[in-house]
């Protein structure tokens, strides 16, 4: 069901500069929001303060849905994500100039101003600018047990998750130099850390300093990750006894949950990010990216919300 503040967005009213004298029966908006997440709806919420027409289009599939909480989130920590959205859409519930459907972009291509945006629905809409905020695709290794544990007891991030498992038997799953860094972070949390290489590990000088931390190194293959009502119980091996670990690290394979991006011709990363410059503008003109979806390093709720707020901005000064 759609968090709306008008049910049709209708031809609006001319603007300054414009050429015709009848409205376009193609709604026209100043900016159409792609992902309704922390970045998208922070980004309108800016945008509508500045009066722009504004169109978010939410597919309601958040990467952190099955997170218990948002952690270091300030005055919010703790919130659930579903909880932080429907907050955030009642905020926008107050401004007339923007609306918030829920529905995926299917299209969106050049036009000699602005851009045409292909809705799910089927309906299009002409956009002054476009902003890609629909995140990345976290997908968790493929060992079993480890998906019913998801966003509960097995996380990526131990900046968001790290204090809510401190002081508990904490495991970290990879093999080789970043996995032993991680490794290292992890056990500023906890003393109990143990690296799982999953069969030979990869480590030349990083053993010492795992050694010197205190984070033991276990090479067996895993056989499953073993857990109840969502909480990790322990680790079992091909051979050897298992370990009885409360919470596991573990390392993603991401990338951009949809081809926007790429069919629009913005660069992307190695690591499959939106290269913008430090306000959010990608390379090609009247596109711009935040949140998740731009981010490389340090990827947060916190973070996002920030550069959905700085992106909005850059945004409505260019709409000038």
């Amino acid at each position: 069901m759609s968090t709306c503040t008008s049910q049709n967005p209708p031809a609006v009213e001319r603007r300054r500069g414009d050429t015709h004298s009848r409205p376009t029966r193609v709604p026209v908006v100043d900016a159409v929001i792609v992902g309704g997440g922390p970045a998208g709806l922070s980004a309108a919420l800016v945008l509508g303060r500045a009066r722009q027409r504004v169109l978010v289009l939410d597919t309601g599939r958040p990467a952190n849905a099955a997170s218990n909480g948002i952690g270091g989130l300030l005055a919010q920590t703790g919130v659930a994500p579903s909880d932080l959205r429907r907050a955030g859409r009642e905020q926008l519930a107050g401004f007339p100039n923007v609306e918030v459907r829920d529905g995926a972009v299917l299209d969106a291509a050049a036009l000699a101003e602005g851009y045409g945006v292909k809705l799910e629905s089927g309906e299009a809409v002409h956009t002054r600018s476009l902003v890609l905020t629909h995140g990345l695709r976290y997908d968790p290794p493929a060992l079993p047990g480890v998906e019913a544990l998801w966003g509960r007891s097995v996380f990526h991030c131990p900046f968001c998750d790290g204090w809510e498992v401190r002081d508990l038997s904490l495991a970290v799953l990879g093999s080789g130099p970043d996995a032993a860094r991680s490794a290292l972070v992890v056990s500023g949390w906890s003393r109990d850390v143990v690296l799982l290489t999953d069969g030979p590990a990869r480590l030349n000088g990083e053993r010492a300093a795992l050694q010197d931390a205190g984070v033991r190194v276990r090479e067996e293959r895993i056989r499953e990750v073993v857990g109840s009502e969502g909480w990790l119980q322990r680790i079992e091996f091909v051979e050897g006894p298992a370990e009885q670990r409360d919470a596991l690290f573990v390392r993603t394979n991401r990338g951009q949950p949809n081809g926007i991006a790429a069919a629009l011709g913005c660069e992307l990363t190695a690591g499959d990010t939106i290269v913008t410059d430090g306000d959010g503008r990608t390379a090609v003109p009247g596109v711009y990216a935040a949140g998740d979806a731009a981010t490389e390093n340090f990827r947060s709720v916190a973070n996002a919300i920030g550069a959905g707020s700085r992106v909005a901005q850059r945004v409505a000064l260019d709409l000038v």
